[in-house]
């Protein structure tokens, strides 16, 4: 095999191996309490997606008490992320918020998704209003039913470029290295990093000016845009994972 088809054969694998960790990723809860606020509503849409909901994500700010509105069997449900800590507590009045964003939406059932935890006073009032509430107490069983085969050790094929054999290496903090079956020295440079990065990773910082980026969505595109706007007026493309 020449060298450039073992190249690309090479990155194809590698593509495909990171794919594939990626999801095994996102299959563990403890993933989502080290994400970003926006990140965290991109990996819950994702997660409700894997659970058969046709979900469009609404503008980072100013959702009218909604991030997401999703789809199933004819039915409209309603999402809420909210990426806090552990000692955060949502009470009754934010739900009445949410339960507002519902009623204007008329959607039939709700899912408010809380990485810190709520007080009784929601519980029971969401035990009226019909929505399902998951905090970092329960989290795992949502991300359970989307993800629902979990592997605790995170590997990874590595084709040697030299012989094309291949060999399944450990994915750490650091990458890795070893020999393939010929005994050529081969690496893996996919790290635990290289997956959080890539896993509804977002683009944080204006490149011009330094600022926050938002997600822009209009009616015929999505991107990235400067918070300064109008002052500032860079734009990077969204695309969609």
């Amino acid at each position: 095999m020449c060298v450039n088809r073992r190249l690309r054969k090479e990155r194809k694998l590698c593509a495909s191996e990171l794919n594939k960790l990626r999801k095994m990723w996102l299959s563990r809860s403890e993933t989502y309490f080290e994400m970003e606020p926006q990140q965290f509503e991109n990996a819950i849409a994702g997660l409700f997606r894997n659970l058969g909901f046709e979900v469009k994500q609404t503008p980072f700010s100013n959702d009218r008490g909604k991030d997401a509105v999703a789809l199933k069997d004819g039915k409209k449900y309603l999402i809420e992320c909210k990426r806090y800590d552990a000692k955060s507590t949502i009470g009754r009045r934010e739900l009445q918020i949410f339960v507002a964003a519902m009623k204007e939406e008329h959607a039939e059932r709700g899912f408010y998704v809380n990485t810190g935890r709520f007080a009784n006073t929601a519980h029971k009032y969401a035990a009226l209003e019909n929505i399902e509430l998951y905090d970092r107490a329960n989290f795992a069983e949502l991300v359970n039913r989307a993800y629902p085969v979990r592997e605790d050790a995170l590997k990874a094929l590595v084709m040697c470029l030299e012989c094309g054999e291949t060999r399944v290496l450990p994915v750490t903090d650091s990458s890795t290295s070893g020999t393939c079956p010929s005994g050529h020295p081969i690496a893996n440079d996919i790290t635990i990093e290289v997956i959080r990065r890539s896993s509804f990773a977002i683009p944080t910082k204006c490149e011009l000016c330094g600022a926050q980026l938002r997600l822009v969505r209009s009616t015929h595109r999505q991107f990235w845009g400067c918070s300064k706007y109008p002052n500032c007026k860079f734009t990077k493309p969204y695309v969609p994972r």
